[in-house]
């Protein structure tokens, strides 16, 4: 049998035969040191740093923290007013207050509340709900776009723009003129009599669609907000109106100049030269010739350029002044591309055809189409509606190619 022997400190400690075994106190549990407790604090955060990235991957929550951060910097710049849709509208209630709001920020507003889809404000700055359930443009920003498209040489600014109050308006052409007579002194005077057609206007919708978004404003640090919200609906508005008063079929469209069959034409069975120029210019009546203008497709602009008189000299003169169109013939010429390549319009269209303004411009908004939703941009549809028809046939002529 082996010596007997206690535990003391850890460490056994051998007992004598017979002595009896001391009475040792136990010692009580010894607490962890601080070192050890930031070592268990530290492995702790590590696990649970892990375990939270692990959870925000399963649940796709990886992307919050730059969400968080945009939307912190837009509400800042907001704030400090380095936004220029906040800038200029400087914090104004919209929807309360519009009467006290000045065209820019009329305009500014009614954007800005398209493209964020807050038709309440849309709504309060709206001269009220258009008939197919969409807003009417405020006349401050309807007269801005009408403005812009009569500057820009497009077909509005040509024409004769005529008020309409109803959808169909009937306008009288006169079909033949007055004839004058020399009398004698109380000598019995000859009658003679005007005799009038009539041209119908009947008001049309036509639709054009932009897509838009705030980042586009907020990025034209050099453009004036204004002016470049304004050219966007003009630019969108202006094609359309463009090719209908040309070429409008006259049942959906209102009647186009060139698809209207009341022009009379001059015929070109050899390559465009400027004798056939001549002919086309003396085919309409002397007194319509003041203010007449060509209507000319891109393609034969670039043949009109290169025709010369007998001192081969260009016929072809480019603008004098800075927004003016370029002469030949001393008459302006107008590209219009959609006019066909095979005709050339000459004529006073001031006189020639009228574009009945029916003074009902809307707006839709949406973003369910395919390009707004993939882009995130606002589909923003601009209806009008007007109407037209030549008025006055005798005004203008085209040159018609045949092959």
């Amino acid at each position: 049998m082996g010596k007997k022997f206690i535990m003391v400190g850890g460490q056994k400690v051998y007992l004598k035969d017979g002595e009896p075994e001391p009475q040792v106190e136990e010692e009580p549990d010894k607490a962890p040191a601080p070192e050890e407790l930031d070592n268990l604090d530290a492995k702790v955060d590590e696990v649970t740093e892990k375990l939270a990235k692990s959870i925000k991957t399963k649940l796709g929550l990886d992307n919050l923290t730059d969400l968080n951060s945009k939307v912190d910097k837009i509400l800042n710049d907001q704030e400090k007013g380095n936004s220029k849709i906040a800038e200029l509208l400087k914090g104004k209630d919209l929807a309360s207050k519009k009467d006290t709001l000045t065209k820019e920020e009329k305009i500014v507003g009614f954007y800005h509340a398209l493209v964020t889809g807050d038709l309440a404000i849309v709504k309060a700055l709206s001269e009220g709900t258009a008939a197919a359930g969409g807003y009417l443009f405020p006349d401050e920003f309807r007269a801005e776009i009408v403005r812009w498209l009569a500057e820009q040489n497009r077909m509005r600014g040509l024409v004769r723009v005529v008020p309409m109050k109803r959808d169909i308006m009937k306008v009288p052409v006169l079909a033949s003129t007055v004839k004058v007579y020399w009398t004698a002194e109380n000598a019995a005077k000859s009658t003679t009599t005007a005799r009038f057609d009539e041209a119908t206007l009947t008001a049309r919708k036509v639709a054009a669609i932009m897509y838009a978004s705030d980042e586009l404003i907020e990025d034209s640090a050099e453009i004036d907000v204004v002016n470049l919200i304004i050219e966007l609906f003009g630019m969108a508005i202006a094609e359309e109106e463009d090719r209908v008063i040309t070429a409008g079929n006259g049942t959906t469209e209102p009647t186009g100049i060139i698809s209207a069959g009341t022009i009379r034409t001059v015929a070109c069975t050899t390559n465009l030269s400027f004798d056939k120029i001549i002919d086309l210019i003396y085919s309409v009546p002397q007194k319509y010739h003041s203010g007449a203008t060509f209507l000319v497709h891109r393609s034969n602009i670039k043949e009109l350029r290169k025709l010369k008189d007998g001192n081969s000299r260009y016929l072809w003169q480019d603008a004098v002044a800075l927004g003016a169109p370029p002469t030949i013939d001393g008459y302006p010429v107008v590209e219009n591309n959609w006019i066909g390549e095979d005709q050339i319009f000459f004529g006073n269209l001031k006189l020639l055809y009228w574009l009945g303004d029916r003074k009902q411009m809307s707006v839709k908004v949406s973003q369910d189409t395919e390009t707004a939703f993939v882009h995130d941009q606002t589909a923003i549809r601009v209806v009008e509606r007007i109407a037209g028809n030549v008025v006055l046939p005798d005004a203008g002529a085209l040159l018609n190619t045949i092959p």
